[in-house]
């Protein structure tokens, strides 16, 4: 009977032994799938990844594109208000040809009167082709203020030109 008893428990032990040890497995067999199911899931965030990163890569190349097109864009148009201040220059020149031509008219007078107006006139011609002179400086900044007194200065002085003959 002893025997018996100690088989008994001597089989217990063992099926109880191993159960325990199938329950282990069974335990380290589902931390192994779970490890499993998370590496799927990072290596799927990787390939999204890698695609958001390819994605945006092609944005970043469409983006610099268009930064050159308006680097284009841009330098046509300042080449195209050089051109138009080198016109503008030119006719400012033309009209102060036509300004001189008529100061001329006035230096030859015999009056000390003409002669001292032409002398005023020609201060007051010199100051605007100064300004114009420094037309790079003041044009970038304020174009339209700059050409609107410019012209303003010229139709005074060509009046007070014409006012005088």
């Amino acid at each position: 009977m002893k025997t018996l008893i100690w088989s008994l428990a001597t089989a217990l032990a063992i099926s109880g032994g191993a159960a325990c040890k199938k329950s282990e497995s069974e335990k380290a067999g589902t931390e192994v799938k779970k490890a499993q199911e998370r590496v799927e899931d990072n290596r799927e965030d990787v390939r999204d990844e890698q695609k958001d990163v390819r994605k945006e890569q092609k944005d970043v190349a469409e983006e610099q594109r268009d930064v050159a097109k308006e680097q284009a864009e841009l330098s046509k148009s300042q080449a195209d208000l050089t051109a138009a201040q080198q016109r503008y220059v030119a006719s400012v020149k033309e009209r102060l040809a036509r300004i001189d031509a008529k100061l001329a008219v006035l230096d030859s007078r015999t009056d000390a009167k003409a002669k001292e107006k032409a002398a005023e006139l020609r201060v007051r011609r010199n100051e605007i082709a100064t300004r114009v002179d420094h037309l790079d400086a003041k044009a970038s900044a304020n174009w339209e203020g700059f050409k609107k007194d410019v012209d303003d200065s010229f139709d005074k002085l060509e009046k007070d030109i014409d006012d005088l003959k």
